[in-house]
């Protein structure tokens, strides 16, 4: 019976030991990353942009936004969604269309190159577009485009 409980202690303190180095490891990992060196008005801040994000996001993609989205749905006359798409020509950009159909594959967008041309999309929903529109606008200066019509 002292044997059980010695060995039952010993492995008590072996586990004690080896949380201590798990803590101590993650402690040690802490001060060495740039968070460590946040002071809390700092982290506040940053705290607060990510609420303000949140709560963007969850505006944008609220249950009646969708709702009412899906009200704008059109459909061809053998019952097939007709479907959307931005076009972007390469004389009309300095930057490779290349790079800009990275850009918007990295934020979530479809997209596909045909012809020498950018197609974004398609979308059932043209509400979709103030996304891109908004997106192209901001990182590449992009005045809005025409939403035109995808005939495959």
């Amino acid at each position: 019976m002292k044997e059980f409980f010695k060995n039952i202690i010993a492995a008590l303190i072996l586990l004690t030991l080896a949380y201590v180095i798990f803590v101590a490891t993650n402690v040690y990992i802490f001060v060495k990353s740039d968070e460590s060196k946040l002071t809390p008005a700092q982290y506040s801040e940053k705290i607060n942009l990510l609420k303000e994000e949140l709560e963007t996001a969850e505006a944008k993609f609220s249950q009646n936004n969708i709702k009412d989205s899906s009200e704008n749905l059109n459909i061809n006359y053998d019952g097939t969604p007709i479907v959307w798409v931005i076009e972007l020509d390469q004389s009309e950009f300095k930057v490779p269309l290349k790079n800009i159909e990275i850009d918007l594959f990295n934020q979530g967008f479809m997209t596909f190159m045909a012809e020498d041309k950018l197609f974004v999309g398609p979308y059932i929903d043209k509400s979709n577009f103030d996304f891109i529109q908004n997106f192209l606008k901001q990182n590449y200066g992009i005045s809005p485009k025409e939403i035109i019509k995808w005939k495959n």
